[in-house]
């Protein structure tokens, strides 16, 4: 294997307690089906999401690909992601600092476990979370929303997850 891949790619470890263990059940690969409203239309694009864990098991990085790989010669769209997350475990706050990327953005976040869905805040823009929930196994959900001061959420657009195959840790 490339040595970059060997030095990156990681198993689970201790490095990450059980019980912040909050990401594992995403680790693997994921069809996704994406839905906003673009240009004044609902738009339904279908993706692919990978996650892994990384960094000798300090953190989960993902490769996100909106449209999918197989699909992006028949469904082009003009503001397609080939972007990444690192989602790195901070033990002193007890959250992941993560920080995404692709060719036209960075965002910054720190996620914390709310009941049963992971919540990350962006900070440096007032009211904007990127939440996952209905983990399972087999599916999850995503949400980039605007929650207000009231507790009113608006969805910018959601990504509803179907697991294609798990990884051996």
């Amino acid at each position: 294997m490339d040595m970059f891949i060997d030095a990156l790619m990681s198993g689970k470890t201790d490095k990450i307690p059980d019980e912040y263990d909050w990401f594992s059940p995403l680790i693997g690969d994921w069809g996704c089906d994406y839905y906003d409203e673009f240009e004044g239309q609902k738009r339904h694009v279908k993706g692919e999401w990978i996650f892994r864990r990384i960094l000798e098991g300090t953190g989960i990085q993902d490769l996100f690909i909106f449209p999918s790989r197989s699909t992006r010669a028949a469904s082009p769209q003009p503001d397609a992601e080939y972007g990444t997350s690192v989602r790195i475990f901070n033990r002193s706050e007890g959250c992941y600092d993560v920080v995404y990327t692709c060719d036209h953005c960075m965002k910054r976040l720190s996620f914390t476990k709310e009941h049963d869905a992971l919540v990350g805040k962006v900070p440096d823009e007032e009211n904007a979370y990127w939440i996952f929930s209905d983990l399972s196994g087999s599916h999850f959900r995503w949400e980039n929303v605007l929650i207000d001061g009231n507790g009113n959420k608006t969805i910018i657009c959601e990504i509803y997850g179907t697991r294609i195959d798990t990884v051996k840790e």
